[in-house]
């Protein structure tokens, strides 16, 4: 990793089986557990499709009357007010 690159502090939480795990895999490969997690990071960002916008409005119109058949959507501005009101 080039030494220019600007680091931010993360803490995350592993079970001890993964923290065993990566402290092996740290040893084989000679490097940090920070080193081997930003690896770990930039490989399964790389693999992730990007959102393009074609895909995104398929996703949306696939939402279209979702709540079509719920009884209790009958009237939108109802249902709102309903979830609004004070529960007292």
């Amino acid at each position: 990793m080039p030494t220019t690159q600007t680091l931010a502090r993360t803490q995350i939480y592993l079970s001890q089986a993964q923290q065993t795990r990566l402290a092996a895999a740290c040893r084989r490969s000679a490097v940090t557990k920070s080193e081997l997690i930003r690896r770990a990071i930039d490989q399964f960002l790389d693999q992730q499709a990007p959102a393009d916008p074609a895909s995104k409005a398929q996703r949306v119109s696939g939402l279209v009357g979702l709540w079509a058949q719920r009884d209790e959507m009958a009237d939108p501005g109802a249902y709102v007010s309903a979830l609004r009101a004070p529960r007292f």
